[in-house]
């Protein structure tokens, strides 16, 4: 599809995730355009045509636009390493030795390791030729010199030793030598000798200059890597002394080291806490700097299958892994500021942008109340680390099994097909990089193209940010005070930022929570606190922000209903340490606090509709003004139970205490069982034949009066609307709010 002219547009980003009143909003854009402007508007409905709900906005007095000149910013993505003043060979020469794991031998030329550029007359490269044969080049004064080894096979280790002699008539050489465990390579290889190609140099080496880089030849103007790499690199080592012979760890040891960057010393107890830095044990503390986060905590030639967390064997983890589209910050230069009031209220608002031929963007902007307090009883959590898991996601249109999953052809309108042509903004954390491993790392400094107003979307006609809008509509249009905060608030503050507020929302898909997350809504209902969870699939990946850098999160998948799976000894985040994957492996199912996990998924026409099955008095207020046994078979998505559904399940931890409500009925066979519920195969795995496949709707009373209300399903949002006259749904949850809000008893004991 990406074939499809693109159609010219403009796009922005922001520089936080989140803000509060007074604070300054830094803005980047890009277009093709000579000029753009950009105005404050809170946001109070996106538009969902498919269900007749138009948009609402309005501009925020007393803010003045902003205005700047039009520039065709360009991102640069693929990770590499670069180390500043790392001295060029000597007169005693070099020795550069390393482990390398390509990934995609024979793509193009690739640059391990380079120092200079020996095709523009200085310095060497240790990398692969267009045919995938480690090559190993050298600028001497008589020109270039090179020695070629043999095409590695994909997925397997090799040390690497390269000799560069330092006059004319000196040694070059180059050692290529199968590494690695039998479980660190990928496949079973033939056993072969150590391959070594030599040859003399016609000249004297020409020393490189500049910054050495990893995984790349250097940068271009623009800052992008020239050459990339796709692969892992494992502790290089470097010595200015071409004589010196022995393994990497006898080279570590040599008189002449220049440098010995031993990844495994990162690793702590609680992860890597500097991943950006690459740090150099020798003598010179020649420390490099990751650019756009390579993976981290990733198997080395040496890892045996003993250990599968890293941080008790860092030895087996010091490896670093470079994709050449790998992409944390678009480095745009921000253009425009927009001071914020500091009397604004707590909300949902937006940049406005359009351009001088006409394009336009609508930036999200999430605003805070004022710090350490409350402006309203109730506080809606968006979750953003679910946008960002989302974030510029291509599975809709790259994927047939996704289509057929839908039942939906992509409807590409103009929009639709700028987002899918600017694929350097980065992926979703549900795609793979082009050597098959999983995107594990996701950022806020680009621009989120997810989170603007669509006419497709694989997953539903809304999602995500599109669908939390639902709840903001729905809380404005019922004259409902609330504050907003973001995962990125709750994840620094804690239990305490809720603390503040009677009632607690959280967005319709938190699906992607860190477990200072999890802590402070398990901490807040047990200390008496009242939490709407009015959402499906929550609670269930395991994520960590970056120590160093809050914009960026990172997830390893395994165990779950999943898009791609972290490779063998790999599912432990690198940020943290922690065992990734979902949090119900960790014990913390999210039935433990929420009363509900998720159970099932499915496209817009396998949704349905609840049944009422709770017959006790104490929660009839549940249901006061709803008539009928039946009701929610309607919404944007199809019915108030749709899209990914959750249940009770008391073996994974639903409180005896719980009340089931309502249960959902009527899913099609298109509504199928998550994975990771059952432990065969099984031919009855959707919803019109397997009994599993239901939404509960469901009310756990806690101590101290503190309740969690929780609806178990993405879609119903979508029934809050008033669809043909049908209001139950949105007046059982104005019940839920009163009552929440108001301090009444949970359990109503008077009836």
């Amino acid at each position: 599809m990406s074939a499809l002219p693109a159609v010219r547009g403009v796009m922005g980003y922001t520089d936080r995730v989140s803000y509060r009143p007074g604070d300054t909003v830094r803005l980047a854009v890009s277009t093709t355009a000579a000029g753009w402007r950009a105005e404050l508007v809170r946001l109070r409905a996106l538009a969902i045509p498919s269900a007749g709900v138009e948009r609402r906005q309005e501009r925020v007095g007393g803010v003045a636009a902003i205005t700047g000149d039009g520039i065709d910013q360009r991102t640069v993505t693929g990770s590499y390493v670069r180390v500043d003043d790392l001295p060029g060979a000597g007169a005693a020469g070099l020795v550069v030795a390393l482990a390398a794991m390509p990934t995609r031998p024979g793509a193009d030329a690739q640059e391990l390791l380079a120092h200079g550029r020996p095709e523009e007359g200085s310095g060497w490269a240790v990398g692969l030729d267009a045919g995938g044969r480690f090559t190993l080049r050298v600028a001497t004064a008589a020109g270039p010199a090179e020695v070629v080894g043999p095409v590695p096979q994909a997925g397997c280790w090799y040390e690497v030793t390269a000799v560069i002699g330092g006059a004319a008539g000196g040694e070059l050489a180059l050692t290529v030598a199968p590494a690695g465990t039998f479980e660190a390579n990928h496949v079973v290889r033939r056993p072969e000798p150590p391959a070594t190609s030599r040859a003399a140099l016609p000249g004297a080496p020409v020393p490189g200059s500049g910054p050495l880089h990893w995984a790349c030849a250097g940068t271009d103007p623009r800052g992008a890597p020239v050459r990339p790499y796709d692969g892992r690199i494992e502790s290089p080592v470097a010595v200015a002394d071409a004589t010196a012979a022995g393994s990497r760890d006898e080279l570590a040891r040599h008189p002449a080291l220049l440098a010995h960057w031993d990844l495994a010393a990162a690793i702590g107890e609680t992860g890597i806490a500097r991943t950006a830095l690459v740090g150099d044990a020798g003598p010179r503390g020649l420390h490099g700097t990751a650019v756009n986060h390579p993976q981290r905590a990733v198997r080395s030639s040496g890892w045996t299958g003993d250990v599968a967390d890293f941080r008790f064997s860092p030895r087996q983890y010091a490896a670093v892994h470079f994709h050449r589209d790998d992409m944390t910050d678009c480095g745009w230069r921000f253009q425009g500021a927009v001071p914020l009031p500091a009397d604004l209220r707590s909300g949902v608002y937006a940049l406005e942008l359009t351009d001088s031929d006409g394009a336009h963007d609508t930036v999200p902007v999430l605003v805070a109340p004022p710090e350490g307090t409350a402006t309203a009883p109730l506080l809606l959590v968006l979750p953003t680390n679910s946008y960002l898991a989302y974030g510029n996601d291509h599975v809709g249109v790259d994927s047939p099994r996704t289509q057929i999953w839908s039942q939906m052809v992509p409807t590409l309108d103009d929009f639709e097909r700028f987002r899918d042509a600017r694929r350097e903004l980065g992926y979703s954390l549900y795609e793979t990089h082009a050597d098959g491993s999983g995107v594990c790392y996701s950022s806020w400094r680009r621009p989120l193209l997810t989170m603007r107003e669509r006419v497709y979307d694989h997953n539903a006609p809304v999602w995500q940010f599109t669908g939390d809008m639902q709840l903001v509509d729905w809380l404005d249009r019922t004259g409902r005070d609330v504050d907003v905060v973001t995962d990125h608030d709750l994840h620094a503050e804690g239990a305490g930022l809720l603390a503040r507020y009677r009632t607690v929302l959280t967005g319709t898909h938190p699906e992607y929570p860190s477990l200072e997350i999890l802590d402070a809504y398990e901490r807040y209902v047990a200390a008496g606190g009242r939490l709407v969870y009015t959402g499906g699939n929550g609670m269930y990946w395991v994520t960590a922000y970056d120590p160093t850098d809050d914009q960026v999160i990172e997830i390893r998948r395994w165990g779950g209903t999943q898009a791609w799976s972290a490779e063998p000894g790999e599912y432990h985040l690198g940020f943290t340490g922690r065992q990734g994957g979902i949090w119900r492996f960790t014990g913390r199912a999210p039935q433990k606090t929420f009363g509900v996990g998720f159970v099932a998924a499915g496209n817009p026409g396998s949704s349905a509709g609840y049944r009422r099955v709770s017959t006790d008095p104490s929660v009839a207020w549940v249901f006061a003004g709803i008539t009928g046994e039946h009701f929610g078979a309607y919404g944007v998505a199809g019915g108030a139970a749709g899209l990914e559904i959750d249940s009770a399940a008391p073996l994974l931890g639903t409180s005896p205490d719980a009340v089931v409500l309502a249960t959902s009925v009527g899913h099609g066979d298109d509504m199928l069982e998550a994975r990771e519920n059952f432990n065969m195969t099984s031919r009855v795995l959707g919803g019109a034949r397997n009994p599993r496949v239901h939404a509960d709707l469901l009310l756990v009373p806690r101590e101290g009066g503190g309740a969690v209300f929780s609806t178990g399903s993405i879609a119903f949002a979508g029934a809050l609307y008033d669809l043909g006259g049908r209001t139950e749904v949105s007046r059982l949850l104005g019940n839920v709010l009163d009552r929440f809000v108001a301090g009444l008893p949970v359990l109503d004991t008077t009836v």
